[in-house]
């Protein structure tokens, strides 16, 4: 069931659509997450129609939400020409992916729902206030009317501990939860009775003898006939089994596993009556209420592109903390400590990306902004620098890609102050030492020198992967015979080898001398081969043993380098470099970050990597249709702001249209495998 309403969303969000009633303002602003595809735009970069022609839609989609083959999209009740929206957030400590639907056919809508019946699980509808209802499981509800679905997913995340409970100094009994498992308890510790395990010892029929009659009294002595002897079936002699401690170890473990049961299942219960309630909140709000929307805050208007095909808006430190929460908050229960949510009243940083698939390209446009003053400063100051020029022509015009990033770190570490604090006074097992943790952090600013740290670490730094090439390296597998003893055998493997250059600006370059001659002390006695070459140090491996031979280290004029070229080494000891082109240049002294992937040399490299005829055709089919990826992020209009494309190349409409066929041609490709391994096995 849970598959169904996973795929109901997904399908729904993956091929939606545009403009009519405005869902945003149905988004609320205390929103972690807020996700809309247009519906306009979207809509006609992929029809409906070439949707539908699509193999793995209908042989994957369609099978998970139980529709016929032969319906199409436009049958599903579903109106995708209108936008659709779809957010996370945190409601009476609840967890929720709320998705919002346009509806043009209510009887198709629930044609299409209706495989939630067929499993059992799901309740029956219910009538609510201006929609009707459905819980598909305990965390998947699904609301409608007319005109519009809403579809929530919900996961309540305040569930009790047991053993924090049962641990916790605050334990009473008043506690409707705590009185239901002492109840049934009581109820067990009544019922449980033990009685030992009765031993029957076998013992041997003792011989039998003849019975003598007593002597009269004052007779005379007379002989008496013996009686034939009988059989008697031996007596079952029973030991009752002392009740020793291990068997009241043995019951007070099984009432005590049987306690925590209960406990569970009234968490279970309380978890899924608070989920239906949020859930059902939710929806009212959406179909009756008034919502304080995200459509009129700053932080979203500012950041957000209402004319982009698809766009993402989340808040960071909100997300990060939710995460936490659902991910790893019941790690501290045993230290006795109580979960709780801590909403952030400040303002922090916002981010946003507006998709655009476009004729031969994907472009996304990413967006920072903090609506305070104080953190919106510390952003320009960290992005307040420019990439040193003697860095550049480090950049060969054939590499497979590049990574350049320049930052002011002074600003950065000042700005890590700030959110450490803010973190902390924010953390559930932190908050209520909060003026203690900024004393603290205050001391470290007083104590670190952070321009001493900038002056080692200015922060501009460049990773270039020059090439990949194949290299034989040697290994040990094991061959057994019929006996199945192993025996050692030599190999050798193909394996990549990258040839790289990493390069760090300092202002310290006496101190990085120091670290980079430091090893010579120990190379002897550690067994490793590490020496001096006269202006640059190598780190060599043994010949075979590794896809790398060796690393060079060069401290000199303002830059620490390491690098797997020796051609890098000379170039930097005859004051020399490569002829970067002139496109990558420009992108790298004007952002403060800028990369840029060689798709097709990338793939090429890899390709002695595909062994299996799959492998193979999906590598050629992206190679031939993958461009260039580029990335660049600076500074503008007081916000940072980046640009990433990905360009495209084949016979497609556009780069949407592109993805689909990409996942097409995938599904094909690994279908038609499978059919052919399964007829050469028949």
């Amino acid at each position: 069931m849970k598959q169904f309403a996973v795929a109901l969303t997904l399908f729904c969000t993956a091929a939606s659509a545009a403009h009519a009633q405005n869902y945003l303002s149905k988004v609320p602003s205390k929103s972690s997450v807020v996700i809309k595809y247009s519906g306009d735009n979207f809509s006609k970069n992929v029809p409906l129609q070439k949707i539908d022609s699509y193999s793995f839609i209908k042989q994957n989609f369609f099978k998970m939400l139980q529709i016929d083959t032969l319906t199409s999209l436009k049958n599903i009740g579903i109106n995708f020409e209108q936008d659709t929206y779809q957010y996370i957030t945190m409601e009476d400590s609840s967890l929720n992916f709320v998705t919002l639907l346009h509806l043009n056919n209510v009887q198709q809508f629930l044609q299409l729902i209706k495989g939630a019946y067929k499993t059992g699980t799901a309740t029956k509808t219910e009538k609510r206030n201006g929609f009707d209802f459905i819980a598909i499981d305990a965390t998947t509800y699904i609301g409608w009317n007319e005109i519009s679905a809403v579809i929530v997913h919900t996961t309540y995340q305040n569930k009790r501990n047991y053993y924090d409970y049962l641990y916790s100094p605050e334990n009473t009994a008043t506690d409707s939860a705590v009185a239901v498992v002492d109840a049934a308890a009581v109820a067990v510790d009544t019922a449980v009775s033990f009685t030992p395990p009765k031993i029957v010892k076998d013992k041997k029929p003792a011989a039998q003898k003849a019975p003598v009659k007593n002597k009269p009294v004052a007779k005379t002595k007379t002989a008496a006939k013996k009686p034939a002897v009988k059989k008697v079936q031996p007596e079952e002699i029973i030991l009752e089994a002392p009740a020793t401690e291990d068997n009241k170890y043995h019951i007070q473990d099984s009432i005590n596993n049987l306690k925590r049961e209960l406990w569970e299942q009234q968490q279970d219960m309380i978890a899924k009556k608070k989920q239906q309630e949020v859930a059902e909140k939710i929806m009212t709000t959406a179909f009756t209420g008034t919502v304080n929307s995200i459509e009129k805050e700053l932080s979203y208007t500012k950041i957000i592109d209402p004319a982009a095909h698809a766009s993402v808006w989340f808040n960071a430190e909100s997300l990060t903390r939710q995460y936490w929460k659902s991910m790893y908050g019941g790690l501290f229960y045993g230290m006795g400590k109580k979960q709780q949510y801590t909403q952030d009243t400040t303002t922090g940083f916002k981010s946003s990306a507006n998709i655009y698939f476009e004729k031969n390209k994907m472009r996304i446009e990413q967006k920072t902004f903090s609506a305070d003053a104080l953190l919106a400063n510390m952003g320009k100051d960290i992005m307040n620098s420019k990439q040193n020029t003697g860095l550049v022509k480090y950049v060969n015009p054939d590499n497979v890609g590049y990574f350049s990033m320049s930052i002011n770190t002074e600003a950065m570490a000042n700005y890590y102050y700030t959110v450490m604090k803010k973190y902390m006074a924010n953390t559930f097992y932190m908050n209520d030492y909060a003026d203690i943790v900024n004393v603290y952090i205050d001391l470290v600013e007083i104590l670190i020198d952070e321009k001493g740290i900038a002056d080692l670490m200015p922060g501009n730094v460049l990773f270039v992967l020059h090439d990949l090439k194949p290299t034989l390296v040697n290994y040990t597998d094991y061959e057994y015979d019929k006996d199945f003893n192993s025996k050692q055998v030599q190999k050798t493997k193909k394996e990549l080898s990258p040839s790289f250059t990493f390069i760090m600006e300092t202002r310290k370059e006496g101190f990085m001398q120091k670290i980079a001659n430091l090893p010579l002390k120990y190379a002897e006695k550690e067994h490793f081969d590490y020496k001096d070459k006269g202006g640059y140090y190598e780190l060599a491996f043994d010949s075979g043993k590794y896809p790398i031979r060796s690393l060079y280290f060069i401290v000199k004029d303002g830059k620490a380098i390491v690098t797997t070229s020796k051609e890098v080494v000379d170039m930097t000891l005859n004051n020399t470099g490569f002829a970067t082109d002139a496109d990558s240049k420009n992108s790298i002294l004007n952002n403060n970050y800028s990369l840029k992937l060689n798709s097709k040399r990338l793939m090429e490299r890899l390709g002695t990597e595909f062994t299996t005829d799959v492998n193979k055709k999906i590598s050629d089919y992206v190679m031939e249709n993958i461009g260039d990826v580029k990335m660049e992020s600076s500074l503008k209009d007081g916000i940072i702001q980046g640009t990433t494309t990905m360009n495209i190349n084949g016979n497609h409409s556009n780069s949407l249209e592109f993805f689909f066929n990409m996942i097409d041609t995938i599904n094909n490709i690994i279908e038609k495998e499978k059919q052919e391994k399964e007829k050469s096995v028949n």
